[in-house]
């Protein structure tokens, strides 16, 4: 995508063979900035998909990387950071100063991920340490660039800002996953897309919604999301992703009043979501490898609004 003033920004698909459905959903975003002479990425993906991602980076003609910056510390986005830098080692990383404990040292990361997350975690492969030289001090002031606090899908969630006049929006996952047909799963491109909150615990929901409302004011006119791919229409989506989240909390508390408080199986309020909400009326197209994939994740979100409900209700 060449977005003028000698900026290209390019999308890299971080796919995973033995994951049924892991591809076209992780990503990293390289920024091509020839005017400032500066390579940044946006994410690093898993471990194991490092190799991927250099060799997309190599073939680029691309010899260096000047910043990494990292949305969050989960492993799809930070996990493989101390292997590229073992490539990339004059890089710098920004990433949120609650977050960057974690990659210093990764032990407590690893462990909890392969509890939550079991044999994905184990695709994903393991984080090792990355030193505390590679990262930029909290404050630092980049050109074209402004680090956002966007907490919701994770306390220490960044977004970030390139401003070239025109704004280009590298939101995480702070507005949801966003899959359009003919791109990120295979169908007519006829516009239909499937828009899913994502939501793990721990989530909280009303610094999700002030989240979009921050990232609304500053008028981008691109969004780069982490699953999958871009918009132009930010705002709508933005308004749409504050609708959805404000949806899936009312249908949850429904949920729960009729089956009388929280002993409910998550499966079935998964499947009550998605036979409710509209922004998730393609999902029966998916191909079944990514349908599987997606269950998991819808699971996980609803996961994360039984936690946070549970401590509102």
């Amino acid at each position: 995508m060449n977005i003028g003033e000698g900026v290209n920004i390019i999308l890299i698909d971080l796919p995973i063979d033995n994951l049924q459905g892991f591809h076209h959903f992780l990503s990293s975003w390289l920024i091509v900035d020839k005017t400032l002479d500066r390579v940044s990425l946006v994410d690093v993906g898993p471990a194991s998909t490092v190799p991927v991602l250099v060799k997309n980076i190599e073939e680029l003609g691309i010899s260096k990387l000047d910043l990494i910056l990292l949305t969050h510390v989960h492993l799809d986005h930070s996990g493989g950071l101390g292997q590229l830098l073992e490539a990339f080692s004059s890089s710098k990383v920004l990433v949120h100063p609650k977050g960057k404990r974690h990659l210093v040292n990764p032990d407590r990361l690893w462990e909890s991920s392969v509890d939550v997350l079991g044999d994905v975690a184990l695709a994903y492969g393991r984080p090792i340490p990355v030193k505390e030289s590679c990262f930029l001090p909290e404050d630092v002031r980049l050109d074209r660039m402004t680090k956002i606090e966007t907490p919701g899908h994770a306390s220490h969630h960044y977004s970030f800002l390139y401003d070239l006049g025109s704004k280009i929006l590298f939101a995480g996952e702070a507005a949801g996953t966003y899959y359009k047909r003919g791109f990120a799963y295979p169908g007519v491109s006829d516009g239909t897309f499937i828009l899913r909150p994502a939501t793990p615990p721990k989530f909280y929901l009303d610094s999700a919604l002030s989240s979009i409302k921050k990232l609304k004011a500053f008028g981008a006119g691109i969004m780069c999301y982490a699953h999958f791919g871009y918009t132009d229409e930010v705002n709508k989506f933005l308004d749409l992703e504050e609708r959805q989240l404000l949806h899936w909390n009312d249908l949850i508390l429904d949920y729960l009043s009729d089956h009388q408080g929280l002993s409910v199986d998550p499966k079935d309020v998964a499947y009550y979501l998605i036979e409710r909400d509209p922004l998730l009326s393609d999902f029966s197209h998916l191909p079944e490898d990514i349908k599987v994939r997606e269950m998991g994740n819808i699971l996980s979100s609803v996961n994360g609004f039984l936690d946070y409900l549970s401590k509102t209700i």
